[in-house]
């Protein structure tokens, strides 16, 4: 059977595939309707599409690689113009937080090309871009001109004073609110950190003891065995009961109560050297005690002890390595002092802010020495339940020293 030439102005049978077309997004953005400003965490501008040089009056080239206040200054003639002010604090907030920052409506007034300023009021949005790696490497700042919206003269004198203030306002409470969101985040950060890193050191001291135990069960008759390894379960059991002791105290101190101490007559100088001995099992000869007098006072010996082991392991971790640690006691006026300096780079002033907060820690000079971050909060609590306190000075010429007073009789 013969077969009839297809009809040129048919279908194919089979539709060709659609033919991918990659955007060209730069023209996108250049044509886009609304105006945008890319400027770099320096607020240099980057790129600007046609819309905002229209909005604005301006030309590409000789704005590109500007400092954007240069380009766009405060109205000198308007003693009330604060939008530069407002504009820097929403690229801080953009930059600190890493999160998009949608300001109040902004009286920014436009210079024209004679050179006077135009009135204008505008609704800006700053976005943060990321690369791939996730650093921040622009800002992406959209506007919208709604001075149609208060272009009314009689009216705009009636609402100028509202809008500032709830400009103001609502730039406060995006603050706060942006602050807040950032303290929860860190908060839960450190918890979670703190969480995984007791998981780990319980487990060490628990299979320590699991394992003793079950040699116990199967040597139990060899009386050297059994006393060894019945001193190496209490060894392990008492370790994690000072674990579990550290957070609970912690969480005391941290909801603004004090610890509960029994206090008995002692000798501050003695009571640091044998302090000293212990730890000198652990680290070696790295402290030098300087003690010219006896100091006699009304103290807890457990939490003394506490506060002087916490002191001196935190001036190891992070103290230069290898360089002794200077433990001074000394008479005060009315008070007994307790220093301990170590040698190497200074604690930096926001560290020392939050340094006796729990689970805060600095860069410790030892990569084995990471701790939970309780110890200073345990010789803060400490401290104050004797009624004394504990404060610390750091420079590079001088290192780090601690600094507890104690009053020599019981906490009132």
């Amino acid at each position: 059977m013969s077969m009839k030439p297809s009809d040129p102005g048919s279908p194919p049978d089979k539709p060709a595939e659609p033919v991918q077309v990659e955007p060209d997004f730069r023209q996108l953005f250049h044509a886009a309707p609304a105006p945008y400003l890319v400027v770099t965490p320096q607020l240099i501008i980057s790129a600007v599409n046609d819309a905002y040089l229209r909005a604005t009056h301006t030309q590409r080239e000789a704005i590109i690689g500007q400092y954007i206040f240069h380009v766009f200054p405060d109205n000198p003639e308007d003693p009330e113009a604060h939008s530069t002010a407002n504009l820097a604090a929403s690229f801080r907030r953009v930059l600190q937080y890493r999160v998009a920052d949608t300001m109040a409506i902004q009286k920014y007034d436009i210079r024209a090309e004679d050179g006077t300023f135009e009135e204008h009021y505008w609704s800006p949005v700053n976005t943060p871009i990321f690369d791939a790696e996730g650093h921040l490497t622009h800002i992406l700042h959209r506007v919208e001109d709604v001075t149609h919206i208060v272009a009314d003269r009689y009216r705009l004198k009636a609402v100028e004073s509202r809008i500032d203030e709830q400009s103001l306002e609502i730039q406060l409470a995006n603050t706060r609110l942006q602050e807040a969101k950032a303290e929860l985040e860190h908060e839960r950060d450190l918890r979670e950190l703190f969480v995984l890193k007791l998981t780990h050191d319980l487990r060490t001291p628990l299979a320590s003891a699991k394992m003793a135990l079950e040699l116990l069960f199967r040597k139990g008759s060899d009386p050297d065995n059994a006393h060894r390894l019945s001193a190496s379960v209490a060894s392990s059991l008492d370790r994690c009961y000072r674990m579990v002791d550290d957070l609970l105290d912690a969480n005391r101190i941290r909801s603004g109560k004090k610890l509960l101490i029994d206090t008995e007559p002692l000798e501050l100088a003695r009571l640091t050297a044998d302090a000293l001995t212990e730890l000198m099992t652990l680290f070696g000869d790295r402290f030098v005690l300087v003690a010219p007098a006896l100091i006699e006072g009304r103290w807890s010996r457990i939490q003394l002890q506490r506060m002087i082991e916490n002191l001196c392991i935190n001036a190891i971790k992070y103290g230069a390595e290898g360089r002794p640690v200077r433990v001074s006691v000394l008479q005060g006026d009315g008070t007994a002092l307790l220093k301990v300096h170590n040698e190497g780079p200074p604690i930096p002033a926001q560290v020392q802010a939050s340094l006796f907060e729990p689970y805060h820690r600095g860069p410790a000079q030892r990569t084995d020495a990471q701790g939970w971050g309780l110890g200073l909060t345990i010789v803060k609590g400490v401290a104050e339940a004797h009624g004394g306190e504990v404060r610390v000075v750091s420079s590079e010429q001088d290192g780090t020293t601690f600094q507890v007073s104690l009053p020599l009789g019981p906490p009132e």
